[in-house]
């Protein structure tokens, strides 16, 4: 097949052309560069988000989790053997002192008791009769001293009878609530079976026990708050610290005594003690600013006047729901909010400002240019 003449032409500039093409590129990968490329050298200097925070004075307090309890609380028992014959007031009843609470049968106590009053009265009189004959010198001493071991003996069996019919009325030593009733009418009792509880809640009490490294900032007397179950507080005083730690936990036992006008009752009931310790500077912050060094110590990382980072160790000093205070850290700092995890204590870094930065901080240099990290959405390392 012939080409046509058109057909021939296209094809020798497409060759001629190719050929020009290969040509130039083989020249330019020989020529060597007429000029150095300069390099734009970029500084390792980070850019961080800080912010200036000011210390104020806050009261940390010490909470202790403890329980409720009674000012102080009776186990009441027999005095003496006999059947419950009647009960005057149930578990749960609120009594005064001296409220007959139950009595116990009596048996021959009231016979004996008026006998030995006889006794009493027969004993007296021969006792006046032999003081006479003394004075008259128609008695010697002997007789006299015979007649005062009856007469005395006659007392004793009257005050021995009167205790025991006393015993068979159980009474309340103190006001306070019944609890605990371990007898029913017809139940047969011996010396010092128990037979209810009495609990006084006038103070009012809150149990607790305080860690060791706490006792030295605990006091008798000082004021304190007690927070109950339903989130009510009272003001309170500490009124007992044990000397002596617990065996199997090493805390120490503390006592919150509260006035009850309320009368409210409750043992064994979860509450705790709120005490205020001695005022200090703490600075309010976010927990995400916070972070540990290689060796665990818990801190936090600002920009000093020099622009570096130093890395801090806090102390808490009380928390909130919505931050924490921390002591530790100078007045005021320039916490690092973004980026902190991105530089070491020691590195040089630029400072930027969540806000304009303050007039008494010298303005960071700008001789070099900065790297921006990138910045977390949330806000924290």
């Amino acid at each position: 097949m012939r080409l046509q003449r058109g057909h021939c032409l296209a094809l020798a500039a497409t060759v001629i052309l190719s050929i020009w093409m290969a040509s130039g590129k083989m020249n330019k990968a020989a020529q060597p560069h007429s000029v150095a490329v300069v390099a734009n050298p970029q500084s390792d200097i980070f850019s961080v988000q800080v912010t200036r925070f000011h210390a104020q004075t806050v009261t940390p307090e010490l909470v202790i989790h403890g329980q409720t309890a009674p000012n102080r609380r009776v186990d009441l028992s027999s005095e003496l053997t006999g059947r419950v014959i009647r009960i005057h007031r149930r578990e749960g009843d609120f009594v005064e002192k001296g409220q007959l609470i139950m009595e116990i049968d009596p048996q021959d106590k009231p016979h004996r008791l008026l006998m030995a009053q006889a006794q009493l009265k027969q004993r007296t009189l021969e006792h006046k009769a032999n003081q006479n004959l003394i004075k008259k010198g128609l008695q010697n001493e002997t007789r006299l001293a015979h007649s005062d071991a009856l007469l005395a003996a006659a007392k004793a069996q009257v005050k021995l009878l009167q205790v025991q019919l006393a015993a068979t009325k159980v009474r309340a030593p103190f006001a306070g609530v019944l609890e605990d009733r371990k007898v029913e009418v017809g139940t047969f009792l011996k010396s010092g079976n128990g037979i209810i509880s009495l609990l006084d809640f006038d103070p009012f009490i809150i149990k607790g026990y305080a860690a060791e490294k706490d006792l030295l900032r605990l006091k008798t007397g000082t004021q304190a708050r007690g927070r109950t179950l339903d989130g009510q507080e009272h003001l309170g005083v500490i009124r007992y610290i044990a000397s002596q730690a617990s065996a199997a936990s090493r805390t120490f036992a503390i006592e919150l005594q509260i006035d009850n006008p309320s009368g409210r009752h409750s043992d064994g009931a979860t509450a705790d003690l709120i005490v205020p310790m001695a005022a200090t500077a703490a600075i309010f912050i976010s927990p995400a600013l916070l972070g540990l060094d290689e060796h665990g110590t818990i801190g936090a990382k600002y920009v000093d006047q020099h622009q570096q980072v130093v890395f801090a160790p806090v102390v808490m000093v009380k928390a909130e729901s919505k931050g924490v205070w921390v002591a530790g850290l100078p007045n005021p700092v320039d916490l690092i909010v973004v980026g902190q995890s991105f530089v070491s204590p020691g590195e040089r870094v630029h400072p930027v400002f969540s806000e304009p930065a303050p007039d008494n901080r010298e303005p960071a240099q700008q001789n070099s240019r900065s790297r921006q990290l990138p910045v977390a959405s949330h806000g924290g390392k």
